[in-house]
């Protein structure tokens, strides 16, 4: 009993009408996608413990801030971005994560595109000691197991195989796992069949969750962008899980105008019963590695050293070198690569585009690619590869909630939310505020079952930020990409401000979630 006593004073020492922080009079959307009111928001301890009005309550608060002409609303949740990813190995600066809390992201999730740990408890219980700026929530990685148990190989799964790979998936959802993340267009991913991933992925059937899919195809590389998304659609429905198409696009010249095919297809299956959505970010411009982008996956089979065999291989090499060809086709040509990141080695060639680089060394821009790749200067890629009409025909969907896909050298990591605020809510417009708010907080709560988040309501944690519409927007370029945003005047991360007057606080306040 007496170690329950510091907490029963401190509880009956707070007034039931004081609040710690008080935000007045902003504009308040509240997540659920209804129309803003300008009301009061308090705030006690992590929790949102008032929403109203504050003078006719004679509510008193230990800190109150004027948000007058500002929006208020849920902090925005990442479903698909690579902020986080590896967090276990971070440094503090990094676990901070600074650029999406300028952006007003409360919440990113840790391992899209099969990336994501089946050590869940570990990590996530680790690195909140550690401290996190942002919480954090996971989704155990198909390619994590699939490496764990068969290494690079392209050869079929073994029943064996298989039951260890449930093994790990089961072992993360128990932990906590929100739901699987698969990117099967990615080694050793794409050599899994269809069946394969069902057989690994239904292992999280008895937990619920999400099938997390960057697809197989978002273009014309195997199956095709619309046998891709079937195909996603049918791994998450026989796993028993919803189904997220991950930054869902129609990649490339021979899908172009594609998405509204796409969006049928996920109607068609809703209409069935079972619960097809997609995130998406706001850039004409993917990013990925240079080998993704245009070798062969029967090139990356084994691993490395295979690969640079195969490259040796005189008739081998020339027909990678054809596929290559159709590869950069796919993508608009060598003028349409930016190369943005990568090792010391990659320097040189870091902000150039392809063209450039190979105009330099004399020689074809695939072969010049290759040469790269098979040296070990295997960078990233900015791929300028869609179009604003499919972006905003994804964007209008009301099933299509905003993600970031944050990565290096790319300027979505620093500024994709003040961008589809300023771009897409606020200068053109293509969607409401409400709406915009609504699929960048709420939606994605519901949907990945995030429990009390993603909205402003009493008792929900205080993840909130408030943003000043007339000057929020990204900062960040392809020339520049890692410039902070601008326009975010607070950001609570429950209940602690991790942004205050515009500017980083260092707080870590984050938590690492877990699904219960």
């Amino acid at each position: 009993m007496h170690t329950l006593l510091p907490l029963l004073l401190a509880l009956l020492a707070i007034r039931a009408d004081s609040v710690g922080i008080l935000v007045k009079g902003g504009t308040v959307y509240d997540g659920s996608g209804g129309a803003p009111r300008v009301t009061d928001v308090g705030i006690l301890g992590d929790r949102i413990v008032f929403i109203g009005d504050a003078a006719k309550a004679q509510l008193k608060a230990g800190k109150v801030i004027d948000a007058k002409g500002l929006i208020v609303s849920p902090g925005f949740i990442d479903p698909h971005t690579h902020s986080m990813e590896g967090v276990d190995r971070f440094n503090e600066e990094r676990r901070k994560n600074i650029p999406a809390l300028m952006q007003g992201v409360t919440t990113v999730t840790d391992g899209p595109d099969g990336r994501g740990p089946y050590e869940v408890e570990r990590i996530q219980g680790e690195t909140e000691k550690k401290g996190l700026g942002t919480n954090t929530y996971a989704l155990v990685g198909f390619g994590t197991v699939k490496s764990k148990v068969m290494g690079a190989t392209g050869a079929p799964a073994t029943p064996a195989q298989i039951d260890s790979m449930r093994k790990l998936i089961d072992k993360a959802m128990r932990e906590g796992a929100f739901g699987v993340g698969a990117g099967l267009f990615y080694a050793p991913q794409s050599y899994a069949s269809t069946e394969e991933a069902i057989a690994v992925i239904s292992a999280a059937k008895p937990y619920g969750g999400i099938y997390d899919s960057h697809q197989r195809d978002e273009s014309s590389y195997t199956i095709g962008l619309l046998n891709s998304v079937r195909e996603a659609i049918r791994i998450g429905r026989e796993s028993g899980l919803v189904t997220n198409i991950g930054h869902v696009k129609a990649l490339g010249v021979d899908v172009w105008g594609y998405a509204d095919s796409v969006l049928r297809l996920m109607r068609e299956e809703r209409a069935t019963g079972h619960m097809v959505v997609a995130d998406q970010y706001p850039w004409t411009a993917s990013g990925t590695g240079l080998s993704a982008a245009l070798l062969p996956r029967w090139v990356q089979s084994g691993g490395r050293d295979s690969m640079l065999a195969r490259i040796a291989n005189p008739a081998l090499k020339e027909k990678m070198l054809v596929e290559m060809r159709d590869n950069l086709r796919r993508r608009g040509g060598d003028s349409t690569l930016r190369l943005i990141n990568g090792g010391d080695n990659a320097k040189p060639y870091i902000g150039k585009t392809l063209k450039q680089v190979a105009a330099a060394k004399g020689t074809p821009a695939v072969e010049t690619a290759l040469e790269l790749i098979r040296t070990g200067v295997d960078m990233g890629v900015a791929s300028f590869n869609m179009t604003e009409a499919d972006i905003e025909t994804f964007m209008k969907d009301p099933f299509v909630m905003t993600s970031s896909d944050g990565s290096g050298g790319h300027p979505r990591l620093y500024g994709t939310y003040p961008r589809k605020l300023r771009r897409y809510v606020l200068d053109k417009p293509v969607i409401t505020m409400q709406r915009m708010v609504q699929a960048s907080s709420a939606q994605v709560a519901e949907v990945y079952g995030l429990k009390e988040r993603g909205w402003l309501k009493t008792g929900y944690y205080a993840d909130v930020i408030v943003f000043d519409p007339k000057t929020v927007r990204e900062m960040a370029t392809y020339e520049e990409p890692e410039k902070l945003s601008v326009g975010m005047r607070f950001v609570f991360v429950n209940g602690v401000a991790a942004v205050a007057d515009g500017a980083p606080t260092g707080a870590m306040a984050g938590k690492g979630l877990r699904k219960r």
